[in-house]
C-alpha cells in the first residue's frame, strides 16, 4: 500500500471570483479551484485510489484579511468578524470545499491545516467547528508547528519580524469589550496600506521583493511611487503614536522591521537552525514566502518551500517575469527508509481556455 503526504500553501482563498454584481472581485488572489480540484482527484483515484495520503494546507490557505472593502476596523477581528470573513471565503469557494470533503472522506484518506498569518481566525474554535462544517469532521488543525517522522511543517511567518505573532498572546482582552485578535505589524501594514493600493493596482501585493518594487515605481511611475512611499511613512508614524488597547508594538520590534522591510526574506537561513539544533528532525518545510525552493545540506538534512498556487512577478535576476508555479511538496515513504521529500509542480490536464481578467 502507497503511503505518502502532501503540502501545499499561500493559496489565499478569499470571497470569489465575482462580487454579487458580477464584477472582478480585485480582492480575490486564488483562481485556480479547478487545477486543485483535479490535484485532489488525482491522488485520491487510479493508483492513488488505496494509498495512504494525508493532504497537509501548510497556512495561508484562507486569506481573512482581505475579504471586503466595507468593513469598518477591518484589522480588528474578533470571533464574530472572523466567522463572518470565513462563512464568505467557504461560500465563495464552495466547490473546492466540496472536494475537500469528498477526499477526507475516502477512506485513508486525510486534510490538515496549519495555521499562517493570512489565517489566524482558526484560532478561535468556532471558526474550526464552521470549516468542519464545510470539508468534513475529522479535519485536523495545527496552530504552530506540524511534526512527523523526522518532517517538520510550519507556515514561515514567524521567522519574519513583521509578521512574527506573539504566541504567548494570541488575544487581546484587556480593555475591550471581547477578545480580538492580537495581530502582527505586518497585518496592520497590509489591511490599511496595500488594500488600499490594490484598489488601483491589484496586483500591487503579488511583485517582490518589496524594495526592489518600490525603487522600480519611483523610477517609471515617479507619481504613484511617491505616494505609496508617503501612504507607508504616514502609516509608520500612526500605528508607533497611536494609543490604543488593541495594538502593541514595541519600539525594538519597530527598529527590526524597518531594517528587514526592503530585504524579501528567503527563509533559508531559519530553516538551517532547525535543522542544525534538532537531530530529529532531517526535513524542514516552509511556505510564507511565495518562493518555491529546494535545498539539501551537507549533512544531508533538506529544506522545502512549496512556493504559492498565486501568480507572481519577480523582479530577481535569477526568477525575473510573471509566472504561476503550482508547486507542492510529497513525502513518499518506503519499508526501513526515512521518508523521501520531493519539490513538484502540479501540471493539471490541458486546458482549452483561462479567463485572463481574473489572473
Amino acid at each position: 500500500m502507497k503511503r505518502l503526504k502532501l503540502v501545499v500553501s499561500d493559496f489565499h482563498l478569499g470571497a470569489g471570483h465575482r462580487n454579487s454584481d458580477g464584477s472582478v472581485n480585485i480582492l480575490e488572489d486564488f483562481f485556480h479551484d479547478r487545477e486543485f480540484i483535479e490535484f485532489i482527484q488525482h491522488f485520491s483515484s487510479g493508483g492513488y485510489d488505496d494509498a495512504e495520503v494525508e493532504l497537509i494546507l501548510n497556512g495561508d490557505f484562507f486569506n481573512l484579511l482581505m475579504v471586503d472593502y466595507e468593513e469598518v476596523d477591518p484589522d480588528v477581528i474578533t470571533e464574530l468578524t472572523a466567522l463572518r470573513r470565513m462563512k464568505k471565503i467557504l461560500n465563495g469557494h464552495r466547490a473546492t470545499m466540496n472536494a475537500l470533503r469528498y477526499f477526507q472522506s475516502l477512506d485513508k484518506k486525510s486534510v490538515t491545516f496549519v495555521m499562517g498569518n493570512h489565517d489566524p481566525g482558526i484560532l478561535f474554535p468556532s471558526v474550526q467547528d464552521l470549516i468542519r462544517e464545510s470539508v468534513g469532521d475529522n479535519v485536523r488543525f495545527f496552530l504552530e508547528a506540524y511534526e512527523f517522522d523526522g518532517v517538520y511543517v510550519e507556515h514561515g511567518n514567524q521567522y519574519e519580524t513583521a509578521n512574527t505573532f506573539d504566541r504567548n498572546q494570541y488575544f487581546l482582552t484587556e480593555n475591550v469589550p471581547q477578545p480580538i485578535l492580537n495581530q502582527p505589524w505586518g497585518t496592520l501594514f497590509l489591511v490599511h496600506v496595500v488594500n488600499k493600493i490594490k484598489r488601483r493596482k491589484p496586483h500591487f501585493d503579488k511583485v517582490l521583493p518589496f524594495g526592489t518594487y518600490l525603487k522600480w515605481l519611483v523610477l517609471y511611475d515617479f507619481r504613484f511611487g511617491m505616494r505609496v512611499i508617503a501612504m507607508i511613512v504616514s502609516f509608520f508614524f500612526k500605528s508607533r503614536l497611536r494609543n490604543d488597547p488593541r495594538r502593541k508594538n514595541s519600539l525594538r520590534q519597530t527598529m527590526e522591521i524597518l531594517l528587514e522591510a526592503p530585504v524579501f526574506p528567503d527563509l533559508d537561513d531559519s530553516a538551517e537552525k532547525i535543522l542544525a539544533t534538532r537531530d530529529d528532525i532531517h526535513t524542514v518545510i516552509f511556505g510564507h514566502n511565495h518562493r518555491p525552493t529546494f535545498r539539501q545540506f551537507d549533512n544531508g538534512k533538506e529544506y522545502v518551500n512549496t512556493g504559492t498556487w498565486n501568480p507572481m512577478t519577480h523582479l530577481e535576476l535569477e526568477r525575473l517575469g510573471s509566472r504561476l508555479v503550482c508547486s507542492f511538496a510529497m513525502i513518499e515513504y518506503e519499508p526501513g527508509r526515512r521518508p523521501r521529500v520531493s519539490l513538484k509542480v502540479w501540471k493539471g490536464r490541458r486546458k482549452i481556455t483561462s479567463e485572463v481578467d481574473v489572473a
